[in-house]
């Protein structure tokens, strides 16, 4: 990918934004390069695409964290979840316990402003396309309008997770209130459109997509380095996905075992190689190097312990004890966790259990056991999670969109709901057994939907997913302390109105209000848009 950035300097990145600006959906191109040139052919207009990855890991705003997709699996999936803990950070106890839903705060807006910027680039490159091909190159504009279309899908998906409520909330089953729905350049003010229009533009778009894919015969290089462009393979993981949230079972299963073939799940090697670059099992990732540094802006800053940032050292990453004490001791993914033996946990008082370790059994066994998977400096917490190891740098690494196994799971969940438990646990085996051969399932009925939800937990934990899946699940948000036998510090645990254990009518449905620059800049999109606490929303004109 480190070839493409000097097109990219060139403004192939077609639209610019600013958060919190009436102009953040400007469709204008960054430089005077000609639309025309960049788009005379298919081969060109390619790099444009490869620009839609390079927003996914691009610098924003001047806070650090603001990094494209790794800010959203942090900052929404992670932070706001139940299977990372970032220990002694309780400045940001506000984001964690989902405090700001209904606020302007930065933190929780920037995915509105992002998946837009997104959607504004791939709409523009649709737009290009030429109407009239030369023979010759109809199989490569086939192929740059379908990674287009697979990236506004994507897009739109996330969006509707973060800003629109569950599918089947109050049984409406999608008559809620959806997103902005921009098919085009236009920047004319739109009302929102319900959540169903929305996912039947996005499976409508999947669907051009694929056929797009398999018409043209073109597809990305097998090796792993290519890994971050879109294909077929990525569409059937969007597709996927979406139909999770949209609760369309059958259609998750359709998509999800065309997704991972031909990506094998990873073996125990590369589980511990850090997950900072693509395997065999990555359908589709993140790419970031030291050809394009975001050194304290990265992911890797805010969710490994081997990162040089003096935030990743200070407040580094430990997984839920609530999360390991569902998985069977025998699973070797456990070995990239810091997982106390009794005996170091009983040193501890419980009082301190929560505080950083400077000496003792744990403290001198995590130095020595794991002084490669973690910085120096690196505060020692209790469950301490390696996971994602720096590639380079201060904070270089590429991060995992789609795995082999979040299909599995998906299809397990799927095939659960569709009453076919055979196949659901088959699916769920098949992500266990590489890495525990004894396991077998031998659960039913709603112990086997718990089975598949804690082994999603624990194997896509740290990787975006956790505040998203207890928010389509329905689930309450369950944080126990050291004396209730979690592990939770006290700041991101409690009760009441701002607390950290809650259900999922709570924190406004879990769901983020629009943004007050989309309403400055939008009156479509006014506060009669926001949906009620019964779930009632009137589109605005209506």
């Amino acid at each position: 990918m480190k070839n493409i950035y000097k097109f990219l300097l060139s403004g192939i990145i077609l639209s610019t934004a600013t958060a919190c600006s009436s102009d953040y959906l400007d469709l204008k191109p960054q430089t005077s390069a000609d639309p025309e040139t960049m788009f005379g052919s298919p081969e060109v207009a390619n790099y444009a695409v490869w620009g839609l990855g390079k927003i996914m890991a691009t610098q924003y705003l001047s806070t650090q964290g603001y990094n494209g997709e790794g800010t959203i699996y942090a900052y929404n999936g992670e932070f706001p979840g139940d299977g990372i803990q970032f220990n002694n950070k309780t400045g940001w106890a506000n984001i964690a316990k989902q405090n700001y839903n209904s606020s302007a705060n930065t933190n929780v807006q920037f995915g509105w402003y992002y998946y837009y910027k997104l959607i504004g680039n791939a709409n523009q490159i649709l737009s290009y396309i030429p109407t009239e091909q030369s023979p010759e190159d109809v199989a490569g504009w086939q192929w740059v309008k379908a990674q287009a279309l697979t990236y506004r899908a994507y897009a739109y998906t996330m969006l509707s997770q973060l800003f629109s409520r569950r599918w089947s909330d109050q049984g409406a089953n999608g008559l809620q209130r959806g997103v902005v729905l921009r098919l085009d350049t236009s920047i004319d003010p739109m009302p929102c459109s319900t959540m169903g229009e929305v996912f039947e533009q996005i499976y409508k778009d999947l669907d051009e997509a694929i056929s797009l894919f398999d018409e043209c015969g073109i597809d990305r290089e097998k090796d792993v380095d290519k890994r971050w462009m879109a294909n077929i393979n990525v569409a059937h993981a969007v597709y996927t996905r979406a139909a999770l949230v949209r609760e369309d079972w059958q259609t998750v299963v359709d998509h999800a075992s065309k997704a991972r073939k031909g990506y094998p799940i990873m073996g125990i090697d590369n589980y511990k190689a850090g997950f900072n670059t693509a395997n065999q099992e990555w359908i589709w990732e993140v790419f970031n190097d030291d050809t394009q540094a975001l050194y304290y802006y990265s992911f890797y800053n805010y969710a490994s312990s081997s990162c040089s940032g003096s935030n990743s050292r200070t407040y580094p990453p430990s997984i839920s004890k609530q999360i390991v004490d569902d998985i069977d001791a025998n699973d070797s993914r456990l070995s990239i966790y810091a997982v106390p033996t009794q005996e170091e946990i009983d040193a501890v008082k419980v009082a301190d259990r929560n505080k950083r370790l400077t000496s003792g059994k744990y403290y001198d066994r995590v130095k020595n056991e794991f002084a490669g998977r973690i910085y120096s400096t690196t505060y020692i917490f209790f469950y301490l999670s390696t996971k994602f190891i720096v590639k380079s740098g201060v904070g270089n690494g590429c991060i995992p969109i789609f795995r082999a196994a979040e299909m599995y799971y998906a299809e397990a969940e799927a095939q659960y709901h569709l009453g076919n438990e055979t196949a659901a646990k088959a699916a769920l085996e098949a992500t266990v057994i590489p890495y525990n051969e004894a396991y077998t399932c031998d659960k039913s009925g709603e112990e086997l939907f718990n089975e598949i939800k804690a082994y999603r937990k624990f194997d896509l934990c740290n990787e975006g997913h956790s505040f998203f899946d207890l928010k389509r699940w329905g689930d309450s948000m369950v944080r126990k302390t050291w004396s209730q036998g979690g592990s939770w510090i006290s700041n991101f645990a409690g009760t009441g109105e701002t607390g950290g254990n809650y259900g999922p009518d709570a924190k406004n449905n879990w769901t983020l209000i629009l943004p007050n620059f989309e309403q400055n800049y939008n009156p479509l999109v006014s506060k009669v848009e926001q949906i009620n606490p019964d779930g009632t929303w009137q589109r605005a004109g209506d």
